[in-house]
């Protein structure tokens, strides 16, 4: 055998693209760099969209978790999450679950206005950087083209490949594409179905309903005193919902299916729901991601350490920090990170996320402020909407997109390819009091100021989250400011007077413009100084 330059350099070249990829393991799985794509783009837009938007009812739980709480009967939900009003509502207006279970929803499902362009179009007016599309949700009914499950949207209900459609539209439009996978909460989102004795009893339906292990007793799970109110309504829903656990078929076909649709659709963005978290999914937990990876490495995305993807996850304990991108579920940091992160909201307060007539969404100034408080911190906002049955967005969904991507076209500046200053920003007294859940409330004064910076480190921006009576920026108060070559308010014509005091940077404010939300101001210098 000949061994010259030309051959062993090509052994060279073969061991070093083999090396260069992502194995099942976590030394591995640290190799990786979040893009910069996805921390330059700090808003996408989401769906909650399925099954679950025909019956379109929350009672007083949540509208996607219909499917769910049909099955429930007294006793066996605690107040804060009582899906009883859903079960009386289903034995009302469709029947005994048993007669009428949640699979006959699937031909009501029809999906007959649904416009893929119309969807990306709106995506682009409401100033998104990439959309996400849900591809399953707990149901583990299907919207893609799977080969894995006739439980899907081309095989029943719409006809159509609705992930396939969307991911052509929003790419014409050069935006990102990602997916939402929910299915590895499936073998315990139809616990009451089984237990109660539905339609889940039929094997017939095991592939749509799942195939948990349940323990002798479980029926008798009720409600305790002390689960009543507080903290321990959250105490009693992990206990019922944490009491049976996956079977193997029930995990190798979220694998397999989590799989084929990153295989299908290449994915810029994966992000995954509770339900993977338990100590029993920690291999198929590290099988996904290492074939998420190298699928964008095969596929020319990115590169070993750095494959230009996302893959999203929520409880700390899912993923090692550094091997993927951390979630909060209408949530987020208290202070910058180190890393990028995301925060995953939805248009309706509360834990609503499914599409409901009549209720009510937030204003978009409220949108707008947390977005402004994500981005100050290095975090990136996906926000979710509710498309009816039908695939058309409600007409208040469609005046808050196109109200954020006004306030984006003008301010956007402030937004987009930014970076964290050395503190995220100034706190007023209102922001950080909290709701029954113990969430921040999140209500803004024209104290709240956040900040961001250019990458070049020469313009910094401090947003007030509401109208000042008076532009004092206290953090400024003892940098040196003398490298200050401009500071004016953005969508308003001229420069602004300005000086520094004992108490801080004080601006003198123009008119207030007519965006008439979260204002920010942009002072330019030689280079920011530090506080």
């Amino acid at each position: 055998m000949r061994w010259d330059g030309i051959g062993l350099l090509a052994l060279m070249l073969a061991g070093t693209v083999a090396a260069e990829r992502y194995e099942p393991e976590w030394e591995s799985l640290l190799n990786y760099q979040a893009p910069e794509w996805y921390e330059d783009a700090k808003l996408g837009f989401w769906v909650h969209w399925g099954i679950y938007s025909v019956p379109a009812f929350m009672g007083d739980h949540a509208g996607e978790w219909y499917g769910r709480w049909m099955y429930s009967k007294e006793g066996q939900s605690s107040r804060h999450n009582q899906g009883l009003a859903i079960h009386e509502h289903h034995v009302k207006t469709y029947g005994d679950p048993g007669e009428f279970g949640y699979k006959d929803f699937i031909p009501m499902f029809k999906a007959e206005n649904f416009n893929a362009d119309e969807w990306a179009d709106l995506c682009v007016q409401g100033g998104a950087r990439f959309f996400t599309m849900m591809g399953a949700h707990h149901d583990a009914f299907c919207l893609w083209d799977t080969k894995l499950t006739k439980w899907n949207s081309v095989n029943m209900g719409p006809k159509r490949d609705l992930v396939g459609e969307i991911e052509q539209a929003v790419r014409k439009k050069g935006l990102k594409f990602g997916v939402s996978n929910h299915t590895a909460w499936n073998y315990c989102f139809f616990q009451w179905n089984h237990i109660n004795g539905y339609d889940a009893k039929d094997p017939a339906y095991q592939d749509l309903y799942g195939n948990p292990i349940i323990p002798e007793g479980l029926d008798n799970v009720t409600v305790r005193p002390e689960e009543q109110e507080g903290k321990g309504r959250w105490k009693w829903f992990d206990r019922s919902r944490n009491l049976i656990q996956p079977s193997e078929r029930d995990m190798e076909r979220w694998l397999a299916r989590t799989k084929e649709l990153a295989d299908l659709y290449r994915p810029d963005l994966y992000y995954f729901d509770w339900g993977m978290n338990p100590p029993i999914w920690e291999t198929r937990r590290m099988q996904l991601a290492s074939h998420y990876y190298n699928n964008a490495i095969e596929s020319g995305q990115g590169a070993y350490g750095a494959p230009n993807v996302v893959l999203n996850y929520k409880s700390w304990k899912t993923f090692k920090p550094g091997s993927a991108v951390r979630d909060f579920e209408r949530g987020g940091m208290d202070e910058i990170a180190d890393m990028v992160w995301q925060t995953d909201d939805c248009v309706y307060d509360d834990h609503n996320w499914g599409y409901v007539p009549g209720v009510a969404i937030k204003p978009t100034n409220l949108i707008v402020d947390q977005l402004m408080d994500i981005i100050s911190k290095r975090g990136v906002l996906m926000l979710s909407f509710a498309p009816k049955a039908d695939g058309t967005f409600p007409q208040d969904q469609q005046v808050m997109m196109r109200e954020l991507g006004a306030w984006l076209k003008v301010c956007g500046e402030a937004v987009y390819a930014t970076r964290p200053y050395t503190v995220f920003g100034e706190v007023g007294g209102l922001w950080l009091e909290q709701d029954e859940h113990g969430r921040k409330k999140m209500i803004a004064t024209g104290k709240d100021i956040r900040f961001t910076r250019n990458k070049e480190n020469t313009v910094l921006y401090a947003t007030f989250l509401d109208w000042p009576e008076t532009a004092l920026i206290q953090t400024l108060a003892k940098a040196d400011l003398s490298g200050i070559q401009s500071v004016r308010m953005l969508g308003v014509d001229g420069e602004l007077e300005w000086k520094q005091t004992g108490e801080g940077l004080e601006i003198a404010l123009p008119a207030k413009p007519a965006y008439g939300m979260a204002y920010p101001i942009r002072i330019e210098f030689t280079e920011i100084p530090k506080p």
